[in-house]
């Protein structure tokens, strides 16, 4: 029995890194170990996955302002840049502590009532070592569409079900965020330049997903003269998987058969990264 709990706690930090992952080495972007082919095409599924949400939203778009002619013009002259950031945090952490306790005399207290008091004492010598390791890989993919292509895709509806995946390959609601702005753009008491154009400037819709795992292993044992890790976690690991997708909307230029962002689209596009990047920094800045 006894050979047992000494196997069970070897293989437990085993567990807990498989749990959390392995910081000495550069990550895997999906949390079960598959090979690198498996996690490019998890990766093209899901680039796939939000054009085929983002073309139905706009084809919705369309639809919708077939119903309110001359109105929503705009549609044919803007487009989305989209940016797609996948990020993989893994922190490893080893704490082993040991305490050395020499007993002494106890101390007697003599009182004239109620009896004496003893008071145990001993003289205590703590060590401690600490070893931690963080590791993390980004990959963003950036990529752009003018609206007139999206309405255009031939889209698979099979492979744009809400139910494919949890995260980014769920229903990203990018059809609910576009048709909003289309509707307010309809209300009596938006002002337009001139009949047809849009009253935005740019769209930003920004969907991002966090997901932690970790776990801790903290066995101690309690000897006559020492102690071995009595508080405190002797061995930990965590992981932290980010998915950031930011698009923009806003006019493009034409120019033959050359679509491009406009200036205007690709400068709030680079802001809305910019704030995003100095927020993200900011939130994982170390507190005194």
């Amino acid at each position: 029995m006894r050979r047992h709990a000494w196997i069970g706690v070897g293989l437990l930090p085993a567990v807990v890194a498989g749990l959390g992952g392995c910081a000495t080495v550069t990550p895997n972007m999906d949390e079960h170990i598959a090979p690198g082919k498996e996690q490019w095409l998890t990766e093209q599924h899901l680039i796939y996955h939000i054009q085929c949400q983002l073309a139905t939203a706009v084809q919705e778009a369309k639809k919708f302002s077939a119903l309110n002619p001359g109105k929503a013009q705009w549609l044919d002259n803007w487009g989305a840049q989209i940016s797609l950031t996948l990020a993989v945090n893994n922190k490893d952490n080893l704490a082993p502590g040991l305490t050395f306790t020499h007993p002494l005399q106890n101390a007697v207290s003599v009182f004239s009532k109620n009896g004496n008091v003893t008071t145990a004492r001993s003289r205590k010598l703590g060590l401690g070592f600490n070893w931690s390791a963080d590791a993390t890989r980004t990959e963003t993919l950036g990529f752009f569409y003018s609206f007139e292509e999206l309405a255009n895709a031939n889209i698979d509806t099979a492979q744009c079900k809400p139910s494919q995946g949890p995260y980014l390959s769920s229903d990203l609601k990018i059809t609910d965020f576009l048709m909003k702005g289309l509707d307010m753009s309809f209300q009596d008491g938006m002002l337009f330049p001139k009949t047809g154009e849009s009253p935005y400037e740019t769209f930003t819709y920004d969907v991002k997903f966090i997901v932690t795992t970790a776990g801790t292993i903290n066995p101690s044992w309690t000897l006559l003269r020492v102690s071995i890790d009595p508080s405190g976690n002797l061995f930990g690991s965590s992981r932290i998987h980010t998915d950031d997708l930011t698009i923009t909307m806003g006019p493009i230029n034409k120019s033959g058969n050359e679509i491009s962002p406009s200036d205007e689209l690709k400068m709030q596009h680079s802001a809305n990264l910019i704030g995003q990047a100095v927020a993200n920094a900011l939130q994982n800045r170390p507190r005194d």
